[in-house]
C-alpha cells in the first residue's frame, strides 16, 4: 500500500459510491435480519475467522497478504512489513504455515534497494506466483511483483523480483519498474487542491499459462483519476537490457461496484484476484468506499468479494456480481483492508462456492492517534476467515 502516500491515492480518487450484502458469521444476530434500506440476507457467508499473524504488540504492522496454498493444506503467505519498531520502512516478509497450523518465524525476504534506486524506500504489496520465469539466462521457479518507491519521492511503481523456492531467503530483483509511474521526469506530479499524484502499485498476479505469461492488475493513480488496469505480461525471457513485454488490456470494469450505503456507483484500487478455473470467472476482494471520517480516515471499514466473467474482465466490459461484504459487524474491527484471495501457486482457484480471504484489521480513535508510539499502523493484524455459499 506504501502507507505514508495512501491519502493521496483517497484525495485523487474520484470517489463515486457502492453496495450490498454484509457476509455476517451464520448466526442470527439480529444485524442479519432485513430491515428498511438494508440489503436481504447474504448468499454468502463467514463460517470462521482466526488470527493469523502480527507484530503488534512491537509497534510494527504486519499487512497486504498474499497466500499460496499447497495440495497438502500447507500454505506460504508473504506480507509487508516494517523490521525497526516505529519506523515506517516497508520490508516484505514470508512465512510458512504448516497444515496443522504451525508456523515458521516471519522473516524479511524483500528490502529497499540501495539510496538512488527507484525503490530504495518501500517494498511492498507483494503478489507471488508461480511459473517458468527466465532472467539473465537463469530460470526461476516464482515470481514476486511489488510495489516500489524511492527516496524522497512520492510516486510508485510495479516491480518483480524471482526465486526458485517460496520460502527463499534471497530473491533476485529486475533493476527497473516493470510498470511505471504515469507521467515523465523525476519530480513529484502535482495535482489540484495540493495533492501528489500516486503512481502505480498494488499488483495481483495470476498466470495464464503456468509459463511465463501473466494476467497483472495495478492500481493508477495520476491526473485520470484512480483506477485498476489489466494488462499481460511476459517474463518468459528477460535480461537487464530486455524489460518483459506489458501490454495494457483494458481500465478493469467497474459496473455493479457500489458504495458502502449501496445508493451509487463506487471506484475501486488495491485490490486481489484470482481466477476460477471451473466457471471461467476472475473472483476479486476489494476495499469498499467512502473511507471513515475518523483517524485513520485513510483506510477502509469494509471489503467485498465479487465476481465477473474472465472475458468481460480482460475486454473491459461486464458488471461485477457482488457475492458479499466483510463488515466491522462481522470481524469484530473497526478498520478491514489490505486483502487477498487465498490461491493456489498459479494464481487459480477451482470452484465458486468456497473462498478463504486473508485481511488486514485496525483500530481506530480513541485506541489509536496520529502520534508517535500511538499510529493506528502498530495494530495492523493479519486475518483470516473462510467464506461459503449459503
Amino acid at each position: 500500500m506504501h502507507i505514508k502516500n495512501w491519502f493521496s491515492l483517497i484525495l485523487l480518487a474520484h470517489i463515486i459510491g457502492s453496495a450490498v450484502t454484509s457476509c455476517g458469521d451464520g448466526s442470527d444476530d439480529p444485524a442479519n435480519t432485513p430491515v428498511p434500506g438494508k440489503p436481504a440476507a447474504a448468499t454468502y457467508r463467514i463460517t470462521s475467522k482466526s488470527r493469523v499473524f502480527g507484530f503488534t504488540t512491537q509497534n510494527r504492522y504486519a499487512y497486504c497478504p498474499s497466500v499460496l496454498e499447497l495440495p497438502d493444506g500447507s500454505s506460504h503467505m508473504f506480507f509487508c512489513g516494517n523490521p525497526i519498531a516505529n519506523v515506517m520502512t516497508d520490508n516484505i516478509y514470508h512465512l510458512y504455515i504448516a497444515p496443522d497450523a504451525s508456523r515458521t518465524n516471519a522473516k524479511s525476504v524483500l528490502q529497499p534497494g540501495e539510496a538512488g534506486s527507484w525503490d530504495s524506500q518501500h517494498t511492498c504489496d507483494p503478489s507471488v506466483i508461480k511459473g517458468r520465469f527466465c532472467y539473465n539466462g537463469t530460470e526461476y521457479t516464482y515470481a514476486m511483483f511489488y510495489l516500489g518507491s524511492p527516496e524522497e519521492h512520492y510516486y510508485n511503481e510495479v516491480g518483480v523480483a524471482f526465486a526458485n523456492q517460496a520460502d527463499s531467503d534471497t530473491w533476485v530483483k529486475y533493476p527497473l519498474p516493470i510498470v511505471a509511474k504515469g507521467w515523465y521526469g523525476p519530480d513529484d506530479q502535482l495535482l489540484s487542491g495540493g495533492a501528489m499524484s500516486w503512481g502505480t502499485g498494488q499488483p495481483s498476479a495470476v498466470s495464464l499459462d503456468k509459463e511465463g505469461k501473466v494476467l497483472l492488475t495495478y492500481t493508477a493513480g495520476d491526473m485520470s483519476g484512480t483506477r485498476i488496469m489489466v494488462a499481460q505480461a511476459d517474463l518468459s525471457d528477460m535480461s537487464d537490457t530486455s524489460a518483459p513485454s506489458v501490454t495494457i488490456l483494458c481500465t478493469m470494469p467497474s459496473a455493479g461496484l457500489k458504495n458502502i450505503a449501496g445508493t451509487a456507483s463506487d471506484y475501486t484500487c488495491n485490490s486481489d484476484i484470482a481466477i476460477d478455473q471451473e466457471s471461467g470467472t476472475v473472483v476479486m476482494v476489494r476495499p469498499v468506499q467512502p473511507h471513515p471520517l475518523s483517524y485513520p480516515a485513510y483506510i477502509n471499514s469494509q471489503l467485498e468479494l465479487c465476481r465477473i466473467s474472465l472475458s468481460d474482465f480482460k475486454n473491459g466490459t461486464g458488471s461485477w456480481e457482488s457475492l458479499c461484504r466483510i463488515t466491522p459487524d462481522d470481524t469484530g474491527f473497526p478498520r478491514n483492508h489490505n486483502a487477498c484471495i487465498a490461491r493456489d501457486e498459479y494464481g487459480h482457484i477451482n470452484g465458486a462456492d468456497n473462498f478463504d480471504i486473508y485481511y488486514t484489521v485496525a483500530l481506530e480513535e480513541p485506541e489509536v492517534a496520529p502520534e508517535q508510539g500511538r499510529h493506528a499502523e502498530w495494530t495492523y493484524d493479519i486475518w483470516h476467515a473462510s467464506i461459503r455459499k449459503s
